[in-house]
């Protein structure tokens, strides 16, 4: 935008003293049109730096970014339905389906399976931190089975995209809950909070809700989702389903 503003104004300077010493009469150079030249060249990269600010890549606002997440995971969600014949319910629906919103984190356990240059954090305007990899966890009982859709968009890499779906008996969900590890972020020490679905094959369904510093006095950084408060609805939903399952 500098640029473009600063471009535009010599543009404007060079055609002025154009015009100035034409019809002043030879004031500065003897070829008044010898300020043509800067004329152009000047306005001609306004043009182009106004093109491209109009109609090139543009750095989307943090609510255009969160709106982006929820339509993409929307989306994906809606295709993982269709796979498994529950394209057929109502929007109240597919709504009310239980999911965790979690996030990859550079320093965490979790990012070993992600490419350390796509795993990126902003904070934004209004404060709130926004991250490149947002990891949905979606929990949807069929029948005697629970399907678990796991969907991560990458922000910074769209080809990698990840999708799976996952059924098991009820029977074989072992426990559901938060458990915590202690990861180094940078040259710090945090406490991370995941959400965690366990099987009993030992695989275990988690996403990372929240990073929290043990050095308080540093003042570093607080790494979590505004929704991260949907976890304990999430867990108390699945736990009725379970308890309600096996007490039949």
């Amino acid at each position: 935008m500098q640029l473009l503003v600063v471009t535009t104004a010599l543009g404007m300077l060079s055609f002025c003293l154009f015009c100035v010493d034409l019809f002043v009469g030879q004031v500065w150079i003897e070829n008044p049109l010898d300020f043509l030249y800067p004329t152009g060249v000047f306005l001609l990269i306004a043009l182009i730096v106004w093109i491209i600010l109009r109609f090139g890549i543009q750095v989307p606002t943090d609510n255009e970014y969160d709106a982006w997440v929820q339509d993409r995971a929307d989306e994906y969600l809606h295709q993982a339905l269709r796979k498994i014949s529950q394209d057929g319910l109502s929007v109240e629906e597919i709504d009310n389906i239980p999911f965790i919103h979690g996030f990859v984190l550079a320093g965490t356990q979790n990012a070993r399976n992600y490419r350390t240059k796509d795993i990126l954090w902003k904070k934004g305007k209004d404060n709130i931190k926004r991250y490149s990899i947002n990891v949905f966890r979606y929990f949807h009982p069929v029948r005697h089975q629970l399907v678990v859709f796991i969907i991560d968009i990458n922000a910074v890499n769209h080809h990698d995209r990840r999708e799976q779906i996952h059924e098991y008996f009820f029977n074989d969900v072992v426990a559901v809950t938060t458990e915590e590890e202690f990861d180094q972020i940078g040259e710090n020490d945090y406490l991370t909070h995941s959400f965690t679905l366990r099987i009993s094959d030992g695989k275990p369904i988690s996403a990372t809700i929240r990073s929290q510093p043990l050095d308080h006095e540093q003042n570093l950084e607080e790494f979590q989702l505004p929704s991260s408060y949907n976890v304990d609805n999430t867990i108390a939903t699945l736990r009725m389903f379970l308890r309600t399952y096996k007490e039949k």
